[in-house]
């Protein structure tokens, strides 16, 4: 498919070469226009676009005149750094006209005046598009991606010739200018975090702190910060469901009276996923938010240090099991999950697993190896009682924080991990789970929906699912999609044929597509998994429907990110599932699109048919 797309783009070329001539384009008043004569036709070409750029700049540079920002640079200056960031996303695709010359080449890059206006236009949408998307994340207390978008959506404003006009409609319809709009949300938001210490663990020399984190008086389902640790700030930390940590070693923190915090807003390396914001954020002065820093007093610690593993155990709320044992003959009880969850988490503390083995089926034992070197795992504080959910032969154990650390990428972040037992006592599965949010929202729906059996059920496959892309569970995920699965990666759908009457035909103009047969998918994935260092997947929003009838046939849509070592995009995924038989659920239907459909949508159940 590249391939094709560079032979038309060639052949466009050529055909511009042909049909027109310089000084035919520089009089044709439609055109904005650069050119550059140089030994090179790299050199040539690179400096016609910047030509091309100071022109553009000089037709929008009265409007940028409103539009200046605290900044030392000049309006010029201003206004060519604004405009080189559409340059590198639209106006490397301007034409182009080559001429060879004897010792030099010259090249003419040109662009439809028009089409300047309609750049201009394009970058008013995602303005607008990504502060939609952080008044949801803010209600959803994603304020992780609230803080992201909101300033995203603010950098982007700053190169638009219209900065303050443009205007947004608020829910009781007052019309308000967006930057008033924006710098008053992301104000709210660092105003509303409220953050507190409640716990202390002590371990030999290191110190960590537990952090209650709450925004608006309830747990936040995601925020991302640094802390001073008396000669730099820390590595990036995230906290999840309400729970985040700040760790120091070698009595770093002795002589603090506060503990000084940063909330992460601008997510520079994240910008990769949009090549627009990443040019913002490269060629264009931004603005510093002087209100994402704040002091939490550090009051004497209640925590004993010791070297002692028992009372370790007991200062971050574990307590010694029993040794009994789960007979064979009987059914397992609450006390048997909680004193196999105790050992467990002696092991982790520990580091010596050879007592556990055990309490785990073979696919469990997989599954804790993998989480145990996933980010060299590490209990937290039990602060909340364990949820025990007992649904037909399995039970989930839920709510288990623990930290992760991935040294080589910096970052260090909180999950909650929830254990699966099978109808003998033993875990048979180990997942990270979802936001308390999406839970609830699931659990919430009516019976229409399902019972709540099904609706845990589904529960357990998306945490099953979202956990075997972080551990890049290879056997897991082939085993979920069907073998005549429907995959669609890279772009939104056009056109796809029936498979056995299930499908219905999806069209929309002028998109590409490509479709993988599960072999293909899962062999494309194994390339990807083999060639990263880390994989990191998160869904920020969720929405989960339920096909007519009896059928246990779910669709889910999830906006996603997706971010490695080398590789990051976003975009909107769909999973058909089937849960009518629960033990051995099945994918029918993958799509992933980097964008929504032109009215809006995102592909879901009803574009397919089930008989």
């Amino acid at each position: 498919m590249k391939k094709f797309i560079l032979v038309s783009i060639i052949s466009i070329l050529s055909v511009n070469m042909f049909s027109q001539k310089p000084d035919e384009i520089k009089s044709d008043s439609r055109y904005i226009w650069g050119e550059s004569t140089a030994k090179t036709l790299e050199d040539a070409d690179n400096f016609a676009i910047k030509d091309l750029v100071s022109q553009i700049s000089t037709k929008v540079e009265s409007s940028f005149s409103t539009t200046m920002i605290e900044t030392d640079e000049s309006l010029e200056e201003f206004t060519r750094s604004a405009i080189s960031t559409y340059s590198n996303i639209y106006l490397n695709d301007a034409k182009r006209l080559v001429v060879e010359k004897r010792k030099s080449i010259y090249v003419i890059r040109y662009i439809d005046r028009e089409i300047v206006d309609g750049i201009f236009k394009n970058r008013k949408q995602k303005i607008l598009d990504y502060t939609n998307l952080a008044v949801r994340a803010e209600k959803d207390l994603r304020i992780a991606d609230a803080l992201r978008y909101y300033y995203w959506s603010l950098a982007l404003l700053n190169s638009h010739p219209e900065r303050n006009s443009i205007r947004k409609t608020l829910d009781d319809n007052t019309d308000i200018s967006l930057i008033t709009f924006i710098n008053s949300e992301i104000d709210q938001i660092l105003q509303s975090i409220d953050i507190k210490i409640i716990d202390t663990i002590k371990l030999n020399s290191a110190k960590s702190f537990i952090l209650d984190v709450k925004y608006k008086g309830r747990d936040i389902t995601n925020l991302d910060y640094t802390y001073w640790t008396g000669n730099s700030y820390s590595g990036m930390y995230s906290a999840k469901n309400g729970k985040a940590i700040a760790e120091f070693y070698n009595n770093q923190s002795d002589d603090f009276s506060d503990l000084q915090i940063k909330f992460e807003y601008q997510y520079l390396s994240r910008s990769k996923i949009d090549p627009e914001v990443e040019s913002v954020m490269q060629m264009t002065s931004l603005p510093r938010l002087k209100n994402a820093e704040i002091r939490i007093e550090i009051k004497p610690s209640k925590a004993i240090a010791s070297n002692n593993t028992q009372q370790e155990l007991n200062s971050i709320g574990i307590r010694q099991a029993d040794e009994e044992k789960v007979e064979n003959n009987r059914k397992p009880k609450e006390s048997d999950y909680r004193k196999s969850i105790t050992k467990v988490n002696q092991a982790i503390l520990s580091k010596k697993n050879d007592n556990i083995i055990d309490l785990f089926t073979e696919n469990g034992l997989q599954c804790y190896n993998k989480i145990i070197k996933y980010g060299n795992a590490q209990m937290l504080p039990q602060e909340e009682p364990l949820k025990i959910i007992s649904v037909n032969n399995q039970t989930m154990i839920r709510s288990i924080p623990m930290l992760f650390n991935f040294p080589n990428n910096n970052r260090k972040f909180v999950e909650d991990v929830v254990y699966v037992f099978d109808s003998t006592g033993k875990i048979d599965n180990i997942n990270f789970a979802l936001s308390d949010i999406s839970i609830t929202d699931i659990l919430s729906k009516s019976e229409r929906f399902g019972k709540e059996e099904d609706k845990y059920f589904l529960i357990n496959f998306l945490e099953s699912y979202q956990t075997a892309y972080a551990l890049e569970n290879l056997e897991f995920i082939e085993s979920v999609f069907s073998e005549d699965a429907l995959i669609i990666v890279g772009t939104v759908l056009k056109q796809v044929e029936q498979i056995e009457g299930m499908y219905k035909q999806l069209d929309n103009q002028n998109i590409r597509y490509t479709r993988y047969s599960k072999d293909e998918y899962v062999q494309h994935l194994t390339k990807a998994f083999n060639s990263k260092e880390f994989i990191n997947i998160s869904f920020e929003q969720t929405e989960v429907k339920k096909a007519g009838g009896d059928e246990k046939i779910y669709g889910i849509q999830l906006a996603q990110n997706y971010y490695s070592s080398n590789y990051s995009d976003k975009g909107y995924l769909f999973l058909m599932i089937d849960l009518n038989d629960s033990i051995n659920p099945k994918i029918y239907v993958r799509t992933w699109q980097p964008e929504k459909n032109s009215d809006g949508s995102v592909i879901g159940l009803e574009n397919f048919s089930i008989r």
